[in-house]
C-alpha cells in the first residue's frame, strides 16, 4: 500500500509540471492577434481588385479572390470598400509563366510549374505613405494528363494555388514585416 501514495506524488508532480509548461509555452501567439508598430492603429483595409496584365484569362479575380479570403480569415483587419479605409492594397499581375519541369521517357511534357509574378502596394491613406511596393512571385505545379480537359482543370488549380500562396505571402508581409 506504501507505493499507491507514492504514485500518487508523482502524478501531482507530473500534473503540476505540465500545468507549468502549458501556462508558459512556447511564446505562440494565435493568427489575428498581433500587428507591426506602423499599422499599430489601422483598422481597415481595401484591397482593389487586381490587374492582370499578363494572358492569363481570370488570373486577376483569382489573386484578388483569394487576398480577400485571407485577409478575412486572418482577422486582423476589417476589409472595407470603402475609399476611407486605413490603408489601401492594390496590385498588378505582371507575369505568367509556365515552365516544363516534368518529361516523359519520349521527351514530351508531363508536368508544369506555373509562374505568377505579382507588385503589390500598400498605401497609408491616412499619412498618404507608401510602405509598400514590392514584387512577388508564387509557384504551383500541375501534371498533364491524357484528356485536355483534365489537364485544363489541373492548371486551374494549379493557378487557384498560387494566387492562394500569394495571398499568404502578402498577408504576412503585410502584417508581420516578412
Amino acid at each position: 500500500m506504501s507505493g499507491a501514495p507514492l504514485r500518487t506524488v508523482h502524478n501531482i508532480r507530473f500534473a503540476l509540471l505540465l500545468s507549468i509548461f502549458l501556462l508558459v509555452g512556447c511564446g505562440y501567439e494565435l493568427e489575428g492577434t498581433l500587428r507591426p508598430k506602423k499599422l499599430e492603429a489601422v483598422q481597415t483595409i481595401s484591397i482593389s481588385p487586381f490587374q492582370n496584365h499578363t494572358n492569363e484569362p481570370g488570373l486577376g479575380r483569382a489573386v484578388t479572390k483569394a487576398m480577400r479570403g485571407r485577409f478575412l480569415r486572418d482577422g486582423r483587419l476589417r476589409i472595407s470598400d470603402s475609399p476611407d479605409a486605413d490603408i489601401a492594397l492594390e496590385g498588378v499581375v505582371r507575369e505568367y509563366r509556365l515552365s516544363p519541369i516534368g518529361f516523359t521517357q519520349a521527351d514530351r511534357v508531363q508536368q508544369y510549374r506555373v509562374v505568377v509574378r505579382t507588385r503589390i502596394r500598400l498605401h497609408d491613406k491616412g499619412r498618404r505613405k507608401l510602405l509598400i511596393n514590392q514584387d512577388l512571385e508564387s509557384y504551383a505545379e500541375f501534371a498533364i494528363s491524357s484528356s485536355i480537359a483534365q489537364s485544363d482543370t489541373s492548371r486551374s488549380n494549379a493557378n487557384q494555388q498560387a494566387a492562394d500562396s500569394l495571398s499568404k505571402d502578402v498577408v504576412s508581409l503585410v502584417l508581420e514585416g516578412f
